[in-house]
């Protein structure tokens, strides 16, 4: 699936604010995740490292071998395989739980932001939103073009290393029913 420029950068507001329900595709993806830390920080996590991928997306041209990675959290980056920091507790239950999950090795940090190309044609979903539904449970809400089965593990591995106990999903669902859910701030 590519990623036109002008639908990075409203991919890029959506991980800031919630979305106008115009507009909204009918049908989007949820994952359903059960964070073990508190989820306020959860979210700001993952959407700070959404928010520095999407950047990078719209800015770099992905010609070089290796894309810059100041505006990488690191604690992501060290999770990630970048040297320099050490692996913060969250993270590392977090990419022993992705293993568990998905039997994939961890993620490299570069071969992660190359999943935001927008010349690439594998990352198979785009941000949508976040909510909140009971007991401290966190939904993510992906627009896959109505697919349910799509190329998502680099962002199963962003969900896990932000402190995740569980991920599970992705579910369809129609869009009313995430217009009904309060949005995590």
């Amino acid at each position: 699936m590519l990623h036109e420029i002008d639908d990075l950068r409203k991919e890029r507001q959506r991980v800031e604010a919630r979305p106008s329900t115009e507009g909204a595709p009918p049908v989007l993806t949820v994952f359903d995740v059960v964070p073990a830390v508190d989820p306020q920080d959860y979210i700001r996590r993952v959407r700070t490292v959404l928010s520095a991928a999407l950047d990078l997306a719209i800015t770099e041209s992905f010609e070089d071998d290796d894309l810059p990675t100041e505006g990488i959290p690191d604690w992501f980056a060290a999770v990630s395989g970048a040297a320099g920091s050490e692996i913060a507790e969250f993270s590392r239950r977090g990419m022993d739980r992705y293993h568990a999950a998905v039997n994939e090795k961890s993620w490299d940090l570069q071969w992660w932001l190359f999943e935001f190309d927008p010349d690439n044609e594998f990352r198979g979903w785009a941000w949508w939103d976040v909510t909140q539904s009971g007991g401290g449970r966190v939904r993510i809400w992906t627009d896959s073009w109505g697919e349910s089965f799509f190329a998502c593990d680099e962002l199963r591995w962003l969900l896990y290393t932000a402190g995740a106990d569980e991920v599970s999903g992705p579910f369809l669902a129609d869009t009313p029913e995430w217009t009904q859910e309060i949005t995590g701030q």
